[in-house]
């Protein structure tokens, strides 16, 4: 299914004394992929600053600005407009062998080593190789690691932080979609399939009317190598994502496709609002 979205995405900080400097990245631009194509984008913030553009290691448009007069509030607004469509996979399908040789090792590395986000006991890496080891396409190993994601963890807010790791979540069996998709990648890896974490938008609505707007969320899925790169949605049991996601940032986990991170110097900050309107333009 084609169609076009417009998004807006909002953040507003508030402070309690005046920041007289503050130095910021933001990552709220949708990328362009095989399915998804980014008709118009801007970011706009308020105190007004010059704002500059660069990709980083991993494609993704960050935009940066820094602020050096006084303030007590920071708003950035995000506007795109995507054209989406569902994925169309080239069925290529990968053996567990191929896995092991070297050259391909080294291609997905860094989608291959665990990271502080993505550590969990040995112990349950090994029974997870054990568990898929008679299975012969990658594609079916990766749909027993997230058979057993959606059967262990479940899904409630306010249980993990943002600083969690899969380890952590796991623990407690609670978690968000970043813990979900933690968790997945860490096991992917663990069985030596290259895993990435995505960020972006979900739209709410399967079938919207042209017009109309939908309260969207930011979130997060992962996307396993399987001969291709495959996406999927562990915290909501999707297997195969579609024209519902928008893809602003990949990365090896949250640390590498954060909305926004900044630094600043002055009163302590309040929990940030952030909105997400998401609308079907045609």
């Amino acid at each position: 299914m084609k169609w076009r979205l417009e998004i807006v995405h909002t953040t507003k900080y508030t402070y309690e004394e005046d920041v007289y400097s503050s130095y910021n990245e933001v990552r709220m631009t949708p990328k362009n992929t095989s399915n998804q194509l980014l008709l118009s984008s801007s970011i706009a913030v308020s105190p007004r600053a010059s704002l500059y553009n660069y990709s980083d290691y991993f494609g993704t448009a960050v935009t940066y600005f820094d602020l050096h007069r006084r303030h007590n509030n920071l708003d950035i607004t995000s506007s795109s407009h995507v054209e989406l469509d569902d994925p169309r996979g080239r069925g290529i399908r990968l053996t567990p062998a191929a896995m092991n040789d070297t050259d391909f090792c080294d291609a997905f590395s860094e989608y291959l080593a665990p990271t502080p986000y993505t550590q969990i006991p040995s112990g349950l890496a090994e029974e997870t190789f054990a568990s898929v080891r008679g299975l012969d396409l990658v594609e079916d190993r990766v749909a027993q690691v997230m058979d057993f994601v959606t059967g262990n963890l479940h899904y409630r807010s306010g249980i993990t932080k943002v600083s969690s790791s899969a380890a952590e979540a796991l623990g407690v069996g609670f978690g968000v979609c970043q813990d979900f998709a933690h968790v997945a990648i860490a096991l992917l890896r663990s069985i030596g399939v290259p895993a990435r974490y995505v960020s972006g938008y979900l739209y709410p609505n399967k079938d919207p009317l042209v017009g109309e707007s939908s309260i969207g969320e930011s979130h997060a899925w992962v996307e396993a190598f399987v001969g291709e790169w495959i996406g999927m949605d562990p915290s909501n049991s999707v297997d195969r994502t579609n024209h519902l996601y928008v893809t602003v940032a990949k990365g090896r986990d949250y640390h590498d496709v954060t909305p926004f991170r900044g630094i600043y110097f002055g009163g302590q900050s309040s929990p940030p609002i952030v909105t997400v309107t998401m609308t079907r333009r045609a």
